[in-house]
């Protein structure tokens, strides 16, 4: 049946939907991922355990769908040669439009909000049992994809667009081995390590003290870590290294065998940390964990800035291998980040070269 010969009801119905079909249009953030499996992969909120993520993206991902519509949001599965057995997750999903870009993303999660803060969604969502598929190319059919449909649409009118998704675990559907796929950015910074620690902590190289090099980018937050006894409290101290290893005994201090590495007419800053205790009970001989965390500022001085920490553990006396690290002396340029923590924590951890590869379906 030609046009000349088809009905007037028929012509109508068309002339209807063809408008509403030509106003949806789909994006895929990153683009690269359109139809090829991304880099990585990342848990989802709320498949197994009560999460927090929030993703920013950041404009220049954007432009397609500035001063449109979003009404759907969807996930994809990472290619794997392993089947996806499926569940479901309360979640709760914010849009809004951060003051904030992702290199300058907070660890706080009301301060990437912005304020147009949106709830769009708020339930029940279905992860698909999905089979194996090996890739490169991963189809965003049902069988691979988290569908949300917005009970609330967002219009974008530009600027890094925050996706705040509170999700919990529902006991007896949990879907425990969902991974979703992601971009990472290969970014890293630089770390050394200078003599060996003492105490009771480290094993025979006496190492612990570490750095996570790929915290060490520019808006990244840096982040140290130290074991030791639990409920006991360590300083972590940053400087420049020491020309020689100064033993403790020099200063009177009655820690025989430990050595500060770190130059004392060179120290920029020190801080006194708890070690906190894993309260898992498989964990309860294990020692404690100290974490400290601060921001890369995103400006250009931060390229390649090189310190030296070490820490002391107040209660023994005794002192940590000591690390020289650099930050890296490129920028990221994934222009992506996410924010993960606990669904009820106030803060999460910040990662500018990992998230989630999100679709956008707007009109």
């Amino acid at each position: 049946m030609n046009l000349a010969t088809m009905p007037r009801t028929s012509l109508l119905v068309l002339a209807t939907i063809a408008p509403l079909a030509a106003q949806t249009q789909t994006l895929v953030v990153p683009q690269s991922a359109t139809t090829t499996d991304a880099t990585s992969h990342l848990w989802l909120a709320g498949a197994s355990r009560d999460v927090r993520q929030q993703t920013l993206i950041g404009s220049s991902h954007l432009q397609p769908i500035q001063n449109r519509t979003i009404t759907t949001l969807e996930l994809r599965r990472s290619a794997a040669n392993e089947q996806f057995t499926g569940g479901t997750a309360n979640l709760t999903i914010t849009l809004s439009t951060s003051p904030n870009n992702p290199l300058t993303a907070t660890d706080a999660f009301a301060t990437n909000l912005g304020i147009d803060a949106t709830i769009v969604f708020r339930g029940a969502v279905t992860l698909p049992t999905s089979p194996a598929t090996t890739g490169p190319n991963v189809a965003w059919t049902p069988e691979n994809t988290i569908r949300i449909d917005l009970q609330q649409p967002f219009t974008y009118h530009g600027g890094t667009l925050l996706i705040d998704v509170t999700g919990t675990a529902i006991s007896g559907q949990t879907a425990d081995w969902w991974l979703a796929d992601a971009e990472f950015e290969d970014v890293a910074g630089a770390t050394a390590q200078i003599g060996t620690g003492c105490g009771t902590f480290g094993g025979n190289q006496g190492t612990w003290s570490f750095v996570d090099a790929r915290s060490l980018q520019v808006g990244g937050h840096a982040h140290f870590h130290a074991v030791g006894p639990a409920n006991g409290f360590a300083a972590i101290v940053f400087g420049q290294p020491a020309a020689q290893p100064i033993a403790l005994t020099t200063w009177g201090i009655p820690a025989p065998g430990c050595f500060c590495h770190l130059d004392p007419t060179s120290i920029l800053g020190a801080a006194i940390v708890p070690f906190v205790q894993d309260p898992h009970p498989a964990l309860a001989n294990w020692g404690g964990d100290a974490d400290v965390r601060f921001a890369i500022p995103n400006v250009p001085s931060s390229l390649s800035l090189s310190l030296t920490t070490q820490w002391l553990d107040l209660s023994q006396p005794a002192t940590s291998n000591a690390i020289t690290w650099s930050v890296c002396g490129e920028m990221p340029t994934l222009d992506l980040a996410l924010v993960e923590g606990h669904a009820a924590a106030a803060h999460g951890t910040v990662h500018v070269s990992h998230a989630h590869v999100w679709r956008l379906t707007t009109q």
